[in-house]
């Protein structure tokens, strides 16, 4: 027999070999992709969820620092220097938290992240008393801060591939940070 005889029957078995190996490699590639994709979202929901509850303990503080001046009802008041002190911390740790979401997060998230920032500081502003506040002014910003926090968990879902659902408002209320005669906030989170 001649090497023309066999050629066939050589160039089957290398092209079959470039197939496996080519094929092999691209699946490799493709299991490693999703691990990784795996990974970056364990990551990513942690830091969401990191950050929601620094800006919650922001909101709760600064509801309990003005529930001593008597603008907040059903909550425990603390004392305005432990609050402030307290405050200071949780600012911290939200200012933290934000990293995660500047690092992992999708462009609609982060601008979420940020609106929800921004409300939390004008609370603190009311907290400190660098912004004047009074039961009307309060109730205002307490609704803004609830707004921008589910306009963050809708964004933060959907960059999560979660299914978006309509947060209700008093799903996301705290109970305790109401103002006085306040009836929209009636969860219990």
């Amino acid at each position: 027999m001649s090497l023309l005889e066999h050629l066939p029957t050589i160039l089957a078995v290398v092209v079959g070999g470039v197939l496996t190996y080519v094929g092999t490699g691209i699946t490799e590639r493709n299991r490693w992709r999703r691990e990784q994709s795996v990974r970056w979202d364990d990551r990513r929901l942690a830091g969401y969820v990191e950050f929601a509850a620094s800006a919650k303990q922001i909101a709760l503080l600064t509801s309990r620092v003005l529930a001593s001046r008597g603008l907040v009802t059903a909550i425990s008041p603390i004392d305005r220097e432990e609050g402030l002190a307290r405050l200071g911390q949780a600012e911290s740790d939200r200012s933290v938290c934000f990293e995660s979401i500047l690092l992992l997060a999708d462009g609609p998230t982060i601008a979420a992240a940020q609106a929800l920032t921004e409300t939390l500081w004008r609370l603190e502003a009311f907290a400190t008393g660098d912004e004047p506040v009074d039961e009307q002014t309060w109730r205002a910003g307490f609704v803004d801060y609830r707004r921008a926090r589910a306009q963050f968990y809708q964004v933060a879902r959907l960059d999560m591939g979660v299914r978006a659902v309509r947060i209700p408002m008093n799903a996301i209320a705290s109970r305790d940070a109401r103002p006085p005669g306040s009836l929209a906030a009636t969860g219990t989170d």
